[in-house]
């Protein structure tokens, strides 16, 4: 039988790219549900081809005009928190794709796993701001959920081959951004400029947080809650070719890595399979080794200041949640020409020790907290502008 699908964030770049996939599994999988921010015409060129029964708006102005601009009758078109929760609950959605970003979906995600849902995820950001509640529900329920990141999935499938028994550390690899061997004043540095990531293709604000390397604090942080880790067996070292995607050291000496081109639709491939329980397989991808030049650096800290945050990486904290609210805040308003690449962690490392640490935090502390961190950065950032 076909699992039946619901894409979160289908509109985005992930989105696109899985759907590109699934065109061609379609003996294995079908598209039930389709949800997007608001690229409504996009979103209704998806549902006529995938012929989903679900459509799923978040923006209220987009919302009013799919209705005045659409007949819906081939679609049952819900809106907002509301729809999603709907379309997550409904009985005949067997497996989801939560592909947005930031953490919007922490409602429909909590319920996906109180439903036992079939889970892939890719935002970084609702692991880290909420990993010790999601994580131990999905313990409880027995709930299985499947990375997207590229260095997650390399980390899933080694484990699964080697198991965690004689594990020393795991190593997930930073292409370095494009400032990686950049020689100009990082002040000075635009949006646009930093917008060009050398290897991947990638939405708006991962590409930001690649610049800065605050992604890969966050996937530290992602990697302990998936595979049970303390934060001082993961490292990171600078991969600028982006072909190894993670590594992992035994205590036996040995080695092991996952190489690969840097396509995410090789990632969500994987996590589609592991889906369906089936073995994996992505027939397009081909690296010849006899071309390649792959080097493996250790970053200092003084060209990349994210790696400083680290230490406030305390799984069952509060901190992980200040840390997500404020790189939101501030990687949006260096977008907007309001504050300098350089601001970026500045304006994080402010807010974090501006903050007071809870211990054991629960799901309501920790939303409540995250809120206060977008505050307490927004107020940071009014006052550099009235400078």
């Amino acid at each position: 039988m076909k699992l039946n699908l619901a894409i979160i964030g289908s509109t985005g770049f992930l989105g696109r790219q899985a759907l590109e996939i699934i065109s061609k599994l379609k003996n294995q999988f079908n598209i039930f549900a389709l949800s997007c921010e608001k690229n409504i015409d996009l979103l209704i060129r998806q549902a006529r081809e995938y012929k989903s029964r679900y459509l799923q708006i978040y923006d209220l102005k987009a919302y009013k005009n799919f209705k005045e601009s659409y007949l819906s009758k081939n679609w049952k078109v819900v809106y907002g928190d509301d729809g999603l929760l709907e379309i997550v609950a409904h009985p005949e959605v067997d497996g989801i794709l939560f592909l947005a970003t930031k953490t919007k979906c922490l409602n429909p995600l909590i319920l996906a796993i109180e439903k036992r849902k079939k889970i892939a995820l890719a935002s970084k950001e609702l692991i880290v701001a909420f990993g010790s509640a999601i994580f131990q529900l999905a313990k409880k329920k027995k709930v299985k959920i499947i990375p997207i990141d590229s260095e997650l999935v390399a980390i899933h499938s080694l484990l699964s081959r080697y198991g965690t028994n004689n594990l020393k550390k795991i190593f997930l690899t930073a292409s370095g951004g494009y400032f990686f061997a950049y020689k100009k004043n990082l002040d000075k540095i635009t949006a646009r400029e930093a917008l060009q990531h050398p290897v991947w293709k990638m939405g708006t604000k991962i590409t930001i947080d690649s610049a800065t390397l605050i992604n890969k604090i966050f996937e530290i942080m992602e990697a302990s809650y998936f595979f049970d880790l303390p934060i001082k067996k993961i490292d990171v070292l600078i991969h600028p070719q982006g072909i190894i995607h993670g590594l992992i050291e035994n205590y036996d000496g040995f080695i092991y890595g996952m190489f690969t081109k840097p396509d995410m639709k090789i990632f969500i491939s994987y996590a589609l399979f592991k889906m369906i329980n089936q073995n994996y397989y992505f027939l397009e991808q081909e690296i010849k080794f006899s071309s390649l030049d792959l080097k493996l650096i250790k970053p200092n800290k003084k060209d990349f200041p994210a790696l400083r945050l680290v230490k406030y990486l305390e799984k069952n904290t509060s901190l992980p949640t200040v840390l997500v609210g404020a790189d939101e805040v501030a990687v949006e308003n260096f977008l907007k020409g309001n504050i300098k690449f350089t601001d970026i962690i500045k304006i994080i490392k402010k807010t974090l020790k501006a903050h007071k640490k809870i211990l054991n935090p629960t799901l309501g502390e920790l939303i409540q907290t995250e809120n206060w961190a977008k505050y307490y950065a927004t107020n940071l950032i009014n006052k550099m502008k009235r400078r």
